[in-house]
């Protein structure tokens, strides 16, 4: 694989001619209504256990394993050709939809082309891990399909904009692990509820999402990266706050709060919104929730760590 050159400048005005090449059903998506820059391409899958012909090592040499959030730009019959999003740099990101979720992943690799794909232009080769978190079926590498792909910015905010309402004075626990908001509840409140459904059974990974501005996606978290992105979500951090675990042990007034509390220590943190646990795994037994980032319903042990509160909740 070479690495082909490239024209940074060009590639917002590439990006947006990929749709018309792909023929007259070609246009920018529902999905990417409001992100500068948003196409519909076709795409691709690939690697995995029943691609094993794909490899695991990525063209920028990086492992496609430990970095899953990676992409292929396409390009022509040589991978010389791989130009199909402008030639982009390794590493790029690109906000990336497709069925109603929305992730940001990584150019990490290049590949061949091929042709259209619903009558637009083949472009991105998704690897398979990446693709799974955006819901599509996993075939052996021979899914195609189309998704959404931007340049990020600020513009492509990702955040909710609301969550599901229910009586009495706390949140409740929804079928299919996402949460309802007390009438009664601050709208910073309701806010970071729906923050934290839309994130809700995604991957724990060690350092997810960090480094990445708050109001963006990513497709794994890790405890400290998904409760900043609740707040943020509530308007208590700005997007680009990276707040760490430890951090959060100072992190704004101590003591419980009415609405929201935060208990951290230099490992961990989870907190309380309207009364329902946020947390990374399943701490408080039988009964708990499922396993991994979301909404649990039962009380665990704060020992050994520090409560605190947003100012005003």
């Amino acid at each position: 694989m070479l690495v082909i050159g490239f024209w940074c400048a060009l590639f917002l005005a590439l990006l947006g001619a990929l749709g018309g090449a792909g023929g007259a059903g070609a246009s920018a998506s529902a999905l990417g209504a409001g992100c500068a820059g948003a196409q519909t391409v076709g795409a691709t899958e690939y690697g995995g256990p029943g691609d094993p012909s794909s490899g695991t090592v990525g063209a920028s040499g990086v492992s496609l394993l430990a970095q899953p959030d990676s992409f292929a730009e396409l390009g022509g019959t040589t991978f010389a050709t791989a130009g199909a999003l402008g030639g982009l740099p390794y590493g790029t990101p690109l906000q990336i939809s497709a069925g109603g979720r929305s992730v940001v992943a990584y150019k990490e690799d290049i590949g061949l082309g091929g042709g259209p794909i619903a009558g637009y232009p083949r472009a991105i080769d998704l690897w398979w891990q990446l693709a799974r978190s955006l819901g599509l079926p996993y075939e052996d590498g021979r899914w195609s399909g189309t998704v959404t792909v931007a340049p990020l910015a600020g513009d492509c905010a990702t955040v909710a904009d609301g969550a599901p309402v229910a009586g009495g004075p706390h949140a409740q626990l929804l079928p299919g692990g996402l949460a309802a908001a007390p009438a009664s509840a601050p709208a910073t409140v309701a806010e970071m509820i729906a923050a934290g459904n839309q994130i809700a059974g995604r991957p724990y990974v060690y350092g997810g999402a960090h480094g990445l501005p708050l109001n963006l996606l990513a497709p794994a978290y890790d405890c400290s990266s998904s409760v900043s992105h609740l707040l943020y979500g509530g308007g208590l951090l700005s997007a680009g706050d990276d707040m760490t675990s430890g951090e959060f042990e100072s992190w704004g007034l101590p003591g419980p709060g009415r609405w929201v509390t935060i208990y951290a220590n230099a490992t961990h943190v989870f907190m309380y919104v309207a009364g329902l646990r946020w947390d990374t795994w399943n701490a408080a037994g039988a009964g708990d929730g499922s396993d991994g980032i979301g909404w649990h319903p039962l009380v665990r042990s704060d020992e050994g760590f520090v409560a605190r509160h947003p100012p005003g909740l």
